[in-house]
């Protein structure tokens, strides 16, 4: 086999992954928001594509209510104002995860406090989220990341075992399933984001809130509009019976994702047979371990992340050096690879200085009786997943294992670079390698 294109050899693929298919815009999406702009019904007060996209939606995930938001965020937000959270109120949320699961707490002048994750799914571990309950905990956000549900059975009979909200974050999990159901209806409220790089996208930004309980859309209705009670049955009173804010969707992008929703499925298929060819390729690499689907459970791949061990490779490094040396071997060959995040949530900045919304709020309004803090250390699963891990692509969407033969040629670049562990080994010893939550890096 040829030399590794990092040292000088031809790479594996004359020029980078092609992730740039995402989303796949046919003539029906544009159809659809012609079609709309057209209708002259683009005002809440009219529109006829939020209604169809919430109903459909509804009807899609398995809940008798949703509701759709301008963004993902203001969907986890309006879920936490649902699930009744207030100011002092803790609530649990996973170490590893999009900054917004967290944020969406503190909108609401709660406190998020962190929980480590499971080493093979990478989700919310049940057993140090009961480890975490405290007497002022309210809810839980249980974020399935990458596409993977989370252990929705055990969490929720820890859940019920204190009275908390459980919280859907399926912003990555369109479609995933457990034993048949889908996820936003496996516990109280589930929230997704449908911006443009996600399994199901809109023409830029919007979210779906789902739900069996009419209250808790109630609630949810009045912090998208200005705390008002939303009707289109009668005039609009301008009365806010609550602090609210505008999470209205525009139906323009909800013609687009209403379009979008007919392929979903046959996109979901087809990455999931690709996924699973490039999984069988690397399962035969010693040192290199692909995502976990546990019985009952469908993963969407929204990512795709894998696991490096140098012991098991014969390599004689630390995890982080090799991972580092795989990374520029693999993305010279043509395949990018990489991290997401780089650092565990409670070590953002954020969370360190607890600066909030100014003068320490949430943490230090008087609200809370204990002085919650944020240690990186606390979560050593997370870091251990973020020192050893990578994700397939830059793009970060379905568009990476889209084609048959994207899956085809990460497998080969893996292949070939694993054949030359020992040229791997040299490079990572010119690295001056450092944790990468220590780095002075952005997110992505």
């Amino acid at each position: 086999m040829s030399a590794l294109a990092l040292l000088g050899g031809r790479p594996v693929l004359d020029r980078e992954l092609d992730e740039s298919a995402w989303p796949l815009v046919e003539d029906a999406d544009v159809d659809a928001v012609v079609a709309t702009l057209r209708s002259g019904r683009l005002s809440w007060l009219d529109d006829t594509e939020v209604p169809a996209l919430e109903r459909e939606w509804a009807s899609y995930v398995g809940t008798s209510q949703c509701m759709a938001l301008n963004s993902g965020t203001a969907a986890l937000h309006a879920a936490v104002a649902a699930a009744g959270v207030g100011p002092g109120d803790e609530v649990l949320v996973p170490a590893l995860s999009f900054l917004a699961s967290a944020t969406s707490v503190l909108h609401h002048q709660a406190i998020p406090v962190f929980v480590d994750v499971d080493p093979e799914t990478f989700n919310i571990d049940p057993d140090d989220m009961e480890a975490r309950i405290t007497p002022r905990t309210r809810a839980v956000v249980v974020v399935h990341l990458h596409g993977l549900p989370a252990d929705l059975d055990r969490i929720t009979e820890v859940a019920r075992g204190h009275d908390l909200v459980v919280i859907e974050d399926a912003a990555q999990a369109h479609g995933a399933e457990i034993d048949g159901r889908r996820v936003g209806s496996l516990g109280d409220i589930g929230a997704f984001s449908i911006m443009a790089g996600k399994n199901l996208p809109t023409a830029g930004e919007g979210g779906l809130l789902t739900t069996d309980r009419p209250e808790l859309r109630d609630r949810a209705e009045m912090l998208k509009m200005f705390g008002e009670r939303a009707t289109t049955s009668g005039p609009r009173e301008y009365h806010a019976l609550t602090l609210g804010w505008n999470y209205r969707l525009s139906s323009v992008l909800a013609a687009f994702t209403r379009s979008q929703l007919s392929r979903l499925d046959r996109h979901i298929a087809t990455v999931r047979k690709n996924a699973a060819h490039l999984s069988t390729i690397l399962a035969d690499l010693p040192g290199l371990s692909p995502p976990v689907e546990p019985a009952g459970h469908r993963h969407v791949y929204h990512h795709y992340r894998l696991r490096l061990d140098p012991d098991e490779a014969g390599v004689d490094l630390p995890v982080g050096t090799f991972r580092r040396a795989i990374q520029d071997a693999v993305t010279a060959e043509g395949v990018p690879l990489i991290e997401y995040q780089n650092r565990p949530l409670p070590g953002q900045v954020l969370f360190q200085a607890r600066e909030g919304y100014g003068r320490g709020c949430p943490w230090t309004c008087g609200h809370t009786d204990r002085d919650v803090t944020y240690e990186p250390e606390d979560y050593p699963r997370t870091l251990d997943v973020i020192r050893s891990s990578l994700l397939v692509g830059r793009r970060l969407c379905m568009a990476s294992l889209l084609r048959r033969e994207n899956a085809e040629r990460v497998g080969a670049a893996f292949t070939k670079v694993f054949s030359h562990l020992d040229e791997v080994r040299d490079h990572a010893l010119t690295l001056d390698y450092q944790d990468p939550w220590l780095e002075e890096t952005r997110l992505w």
